[in-house]
């Protein structure tokens, strides 16, 4: 696969987990597997600091246990954009590839999906 990306930018780091927005509806994703709570606490508190919300939903009634269910550990391959894809914007970072453990390019991602 050409354009491999094997150490992809992100937004920041938190708690030492790398996270990044993924999408437009405030799906985050993590580099590495981690327990659904330590990425949960890493997702939390990027959605304070690098978007200035009370928390993930913005509301401080909310519990993490309406949230742990949305995380999910998953592997994916990082590439640059197909630049003949009218999916994939040139000017994007990366693009990431969901794909099986055992594939040699595949690295693990804690996902939040919303």
């Amino acid at each position: 696969m050409t354009g491999l990306i094997l150490k992809p930018q992100t937004e920041d780091t938190h708690y030492g987990i790398p996270v990044v927005h993924i999408g437009e509806d405030g799906a985050m994703l993590a580099l590495g597997h981690h327990t659904p709570r330590r990425a949960l606490a890493a997702f939390n508190r990027h959605a304070r600091v690098f978007v200035g919300l009370a928390n993930l939903a913005d509301d401080r009634s909310v519990r993490a246990a309406d949230y742990i269910p949305l995380i999910s550990q998953r592997h994916g391959i990082f590439r640059k954009p197909d630049r003949a894809s009218e999916w994939e914007d040139p000017d994007w970072e990366w693009v990431v590839v969901w794909s099986v453990p055992e594939h040699p390019d595949a690295q693990p991602i804690t996902v939040l999906d919303i």
